[in-house]
């Protein structure tokens, strides 16, 4: 790994925000990317891009980006995956909360101001807003977090409903002092392959202070049909994400009783989007492991019959019961 600063001298303030975009093979729209953090009112940042092996034109955008702001620091690395692309950046990261843009989406440019301003006032480990979907050129606003009270500070224990609502890791700050302190970090799986959901997973238990805010900053992009959330081959994927969920608690046993049976309802709830989504060839096998799963959650007393409604617990009876004919059966969308 190689490690380029690009610095106006030795003696620059701590950055409030160290913003980490993950590179691979993204030239199409990097550009823009590059340009809505640079424009951000808060200028206080440090731009850390990690170039994962791209075989495009991507790391020469982003020395040039670089060579005309010295808030860049380009890491080039040989192609490890979005995990191990994130974690690099994570090592070198010096600011005061973090701040996640991938390549092929963009920031308002009130950002990182906006939720900065709000976390350092109210002393907040992680914030969160809503976001925009950007397609055809167009963005239209999504509320991930209509029915929650805004702006109010808030221990994730005290509303944990909060952990249900999609990762959308771009959509925050986090604190960088409780990052590291509890050693969170992406799993370093192959290509880009759900690493986002540990990630988030594990922000929110470790928060004591969180808050949302109503308005939406990033403009994420869902007319890039290269994708990862358009790959079906990655059928395992989500799972090794929950494993390592589980072994964070297991490691932080002060969180094992409030979030080990939440963890196993939106294991579910991820296994079945995810059981949706591959082929058909497939399902049997990670039905298989959907049963295991389950059946081992029930032995070790996490698999709370009260959380789920009467249509999920009869699939997971049945799941449990017989993964063949549940495999069988279930062709359709459940």
């Amino acid at each position: 790994m190689r490690l380029t600063r690009h610095e106006k001298n030795d003696h620059r303030r701590i950055p409030a925000v160290s913003v980490i975009v993950p590179v691979y093979n993204t030239s199409s729209y990097l550009e823009l990317c590059l340009s809505s953090i640079e424009s951000q009112s808060l200028d206080n940042l440090e731009i850390i891009c990690v170039n994962d092996g791209s075989t495009d034109n991507s790391l020469d955008i982003l020395n040039k980006h670089a060579q005309h702001d010295s808030r860049y620091r380009i890491i080039n690395q040989s192609n490890a995956g979005y995990g191990a692309a994130m974690n690099a950046g994570l090592a070198v990261a010096t600011g005061e909360y973090l701040g996640i843009v991938e390549p092929d989406d963009f920031a308002s440019r009130s950002m990182f101001r906006s939720l900065y301003r709000f976390a350092s006032k109210h002393g907040c480990d992680v914030v969160k807003s809503n976001y925009y979907e950007h397609e055809g050129g167009k963005s239209s606003k999504v509320e991930a977090f209509k029915g929650f009270s805004y702006k109010r500070v808030f221990n994730p224990r005290d509303n944990k409903d909060v952990l249900k609502v999609l990762p959308i890791i771009w959509a925050g700050i986090y604190r960088r002092e409780m990052i590291e302190r509890k050693g969170i970090r992406f799993n370093e799986t192959p290509g880009a392959s759900f690493q986002d959901t540990s990630f988030v997973f594990k922000a929110w238990v470790a928060a004591d202070r969180a808050a949302l805010l109503p308005r939406a900053f990033l403009h994420y992009r869902i007319d890039n049909e290269a994708s990862s959330v358009k790959d079906a081959k990655k059928v395992f994927a989500v799972c090794d994400e929950f494993e390592t969920s589980k072994r964070f608690l297991e490691d932080n046993p002060e969180y094992l009783a409030d979030y080990s049976a939440l963890l196993n309802v939106l294991r579910f709830n991820a296994y079945r989007w995810n059981y949706n989504r591959i082929g058909e060839d497939y399902r049997e096998a990670f039905a298989q492991r959907w049963s295991a799963e389950l059946i081992s959650a029930q032995e070790e007393g996490t698999l709370a019959r009260s959380m789920f409604n009467d249509f999920d617990w009869n699939a997971i009876e049945h799941l449990m019961r017989d993964y063949a004919s549940f495999a069988h059966e279930h062709r359709e969308r459940f």
